[in-house]
């Protein structure tokens, strides 16, 4: 794809961009819509650690966009926002049963180890307290391969909790039922007029208490949809 000429009409909420990579006079218009650009927003609301480089690939995936360094650094100077590496944003944490939805954890920054064993230590004795001591110890803990949750302190801290873990998978958020989770909460927040992280916080509380408990028992009940997905594709992503 080549170069786009950028321009914005504020007023409506589009950025039009023009494929300069055909004839002259060629270029092909597109809009992008204010949802789009909402989308982006709130990314940077998330963790203003993103590069301009981040956001251009999370375009590309999540949102079917082509666009610019450029184009992204206008987009949030349209809303006020710069993309700067400053270790802020807002954290969220949360795990899910097969039951319900667990309470969200707010954090500012990034999650080091010490946060992350912080977080566990405060959480999940909840669940554990809810069954007898023979059936927590069947109990499976699942986590991705993120540095905070595979450091040598954290591993240590599951170790001494006698926390059962899954095996998992490098980059396989195809697997991770809770990554559905985001992806319905990242839908529903684009309803929503965000601009600051008080803001956002809120209207996590609101859109995460409306997911039912069927929609995380039919999450997880495709997991074995999932697995023979993996297998038949040899180990390339499935569909979910």
């Amino acid at each position: 794809m080549g170069k786009k000429a950028v321009s914005i009409d504020t007023n409506k909420g589009i950025i039009l961009l023009r494929d300069t990579a055909t004839k002259p006079g060629a270029g092909r218009l597109f809009k992008m819509t204010r949802h789009q650009k909402r989308a982006i927003k709130l990314q940077q609301l998330r963790d203003d650690t993103l590069s301009l480089n981040v956001f251009v690939r999370y375009a590309q995936a999540s949102l079917n966009l082509d666009i610019s360094r450029q184009t992204v650094s206008l987009i949030l100077r349209e809303f006020d926002l710069v993309s700067v590496h400053r270790g802020g944003g807002l954290g969220i944490w949360s795990y899910i049963t097969y039951n319900d939805l667990k309470p969200l954890v707010f954090f500012n920054g990034r999650l080091y180890s010490d946060k992350y064993i912080e977080i566990l230590e405060n959480n999940l004795p909840n669940v554990f307290e809810k069954f007898s001591s023979e059936q927590s110890k069947k109990f499976l803990y699942q986590q991705d391969n993120a540095r905070p949750h595979t450091s040598a302190k954290t591993s240590k801290y599951f170790k001494k909790k006698h926390i059962k873990l899954i095996p998992w998978p490098t980059r396989s958020p195809d697997l991770n039922i809770i990554e559905n989770i985001w992806s319905i909460v990242d839908q529903k927040l684009l309803k929503y007029s965000i601009s600051n992280m008080a803001q956002l916080e809120e209207a996590l509380k609101t859109v995460w208490a409306e997911i039912s408990k069927d929609v995380t028992r039919k999450i997880f009940q495709s997991m074995p949809t999932r697995l023979l997905q993996v297998i038949n594709n040899t180990g390339y992503a499935c569909c979910y």
